[in-house]
């Protein structure tokens, strides 16, 4: 699986989304090191610092079927390489094969101009694709963005508490995937 596609962020930056691929795994490492604590604690539920080499290995090399992944990236004019700036992934389910977990983290100087969003709609099309029907997240309770990130691309079914303000959500995927649409 190999996409990429050209979008405009909700403050004219133009960005770039595309799948994960092997050597994105430095530019994954550094994506967690420029995140604030209260980011890295909203996504890893703790202060997470650094990725180990099996982990960068993993996250770093999606199937698109299984474990799909999807960046988005910026140019910026003192660099030649473009600025990641967010990265999401859903992972299926190894018991129940139409549900995938989905996690999305934005750079923190990126955040409510859409860069989680077009994250989650890449993600939720191509998850579409390969048969998963249901996203999974966990979340803190007060984690307002991920919920409206959830809505838009479907219907809440559950919501439960797992403790200590972390809750999780379900959502059907609602989407139609582009090679589905009519014109």
């Amino acid at each position: 699986m190999t996409a990429e596609r050209t979008v405009t962020l909700l403050d004219g930056t133009p960005a770039t989304v595309r799948t994960i691929r092997p050597s994105d795994g430095e530019a994954l490492q550094n994506s967690l090191n420029d995140l604030d604590s209260d980011s890295r604690i909203r996504r890893f539920f703790f202060d997470k610092r650094q990725l180990s080499d099996s982990e960068l290995a993993r996250l770093a090399n999606p199937d698109g079927v299984n474990h799909i992944a999807f960046g988005v990236a910026v140019n910026q004019a003192d660099n030649e390489e473009p600025t990641p700036i967010g990265v999401g992934r859903c992972i299926r389910d190894e018991r129940d094969k139409e549900l995938a977990e989905v996690a999305v983290v934005t750079a923190d100087l990126w955040h409510s101009v859409g860069v989680g969003t077009e994250i989650m709609k890449s993600l939720a099309f191509a998850a579409v694709e390969v048969g998963i029907r249901r996203f999974f997240a966990s979340t803190f309770s007060d984690n307002i963005a991920v919920v409206k990130l959830l809505n838009k691309i479907g219907v809440e079914l559950e919501s439960r508490s797992l403790g200590s303000g972390v809750i999780e959500v379900v959502y059907e995927l609602t989407v139609v995937p582009e090679n589905h649409r009519r014109s």
